[in-house]
């Protein structure tokens, strides 16, 4: 099962490359519905109206999905092609703590501080070279990203979750070229320079 490729349509490619696994696409899938089915669990009943109770889900599911896409081989060489591919990534993320702002107006210190640190730490971390220290430097900025998340008070603790959950999808599972390593950046440099 985690073996078996499938292509997948142009129309996916941007959530799942151009091609997946079964295994890859399974938790991509389950994580998407649980964290959708969540958000609808904990939001039923809120004082909010029924178009972004269905927009708050469509972005649960979108974010949920992301951050296991955002690991996997498949995605994860889509965005290897291009830098650029990269940085539109990044920056089409300013739409779902604006889309959160319009649902939760009283969150918009909250999110707005956070979602400005993890896109800024998206673009660093993309700009390092070497894979491993890619690695570290974003979970360091993960990890200074959920602390600022804490200090910035969030008065709702599904909101808290869902910012969580974009610095994890974007800084540590977007930015870092996990199917790279630095073993095959030493021979591309030992091979530029012997040519």
């Amino acid at each position: 099962m985690q073996n078996k490729k499938i292509q997948v349509h142009k129309f996916l490619s941007e959530v799942f490359g151009r091609e997946t696994t079964t295994f890859d696409l399974l938790a991509i899938i389950i994580s998407s519905v649980s964290f959708a089915l969540l958000t609808l669990f904990v939001k039923w009943n809120a004082d909010i109206t029924v178009i972004k109770k269905i927009i708050l889900t469509i972005l649960a599911l979108d974010i949920g999905g992301g951050v296991v896409a955002n690991f996997t081989t498949g995605t994860n060489n889509y965005y290897a092609e291009s830098l650029r591919k990269r940085y539109l990534f990044v920056l089409f993320h300013l739409l779902q703590p604006s889309i959160l702002i319009w649902i939760f107006p009283s969150e918009l210190i909250a999110i707005l501080g956070v979602s400005l640190f993890t896109l800024t730490s998206s673009i660093i971390v993309l700009n390092i070279k070497k894979q491993y220290n890619q690695r570290i430097v974003a979970i360091t900025l993960l990890l200074l990203s959920l602390i600022l998340s804490t200090l910035l008070s969030y008065t709702d603790q599904l909101i808290q979750i869902i910012m969580h959950f974009f610095s994890l999808k974007l800084i540590l599972a977007f930015s870092v070229n996990w199917t790279a390593n630095d073993n095959d950046e030493k021979r591309t440099e030992n091979e530029t320079t012997t040519h």
